[in-house]
């Protein structure tokens, strides 16, 4: 799948283990590569239920965005990029059709106290 990212530092996390190491902590850059990887593999959509770290859609405010384990109770959030040609039939999308995803942010969605 072709990834992008909402903001240069996350993509700074992405390309440089050490910098992820030094930012995140050992534990969570360690999964943040894992899960980055396993995304890059994946075909599309459709696979991601089966995928470590339960990727799952989310709902009410964050409708439209997925999200995935971390270290708890911290998330990878992103979002699926729905081509041009898709986005304007009323349709439901098949998550087959989705191969591009741009990467949101790291957080804990739970957690009111957190500014995004």
């Amino acid at each position: 799948m072709d990834i992008i990212f909402a903001d240069r530092k996350l993509e700074k996390y992405a390309n440089d283990f050490s910098l992820a190491q030094r930012k995140l902590g050992n534990n969570q850059a360690k999964l943040l590569h894992k899960r980055l990887n396993d995304l890059y593999d994946a075909e599309n959509f459709s696979v991601l239920h089966d995928l470590p770290g339960h990727h799952h859609p989310l709902t009410e405010n964050r409708s439209g965005q997925w999200g995935c384990n971390l270290e708890q109770p911290t998330r990878l959030m992103y979002k699926p990029i729905v081509p041009d040609e898709l986005a304007q039939t009323e349709e439901k999308i098949d998550l087959v059709q989705l191969v591009e995803l741009s990467v949101i942010e790291i957080t804990d969605y739970h957690d009111k106290k957190i500014k995004r």
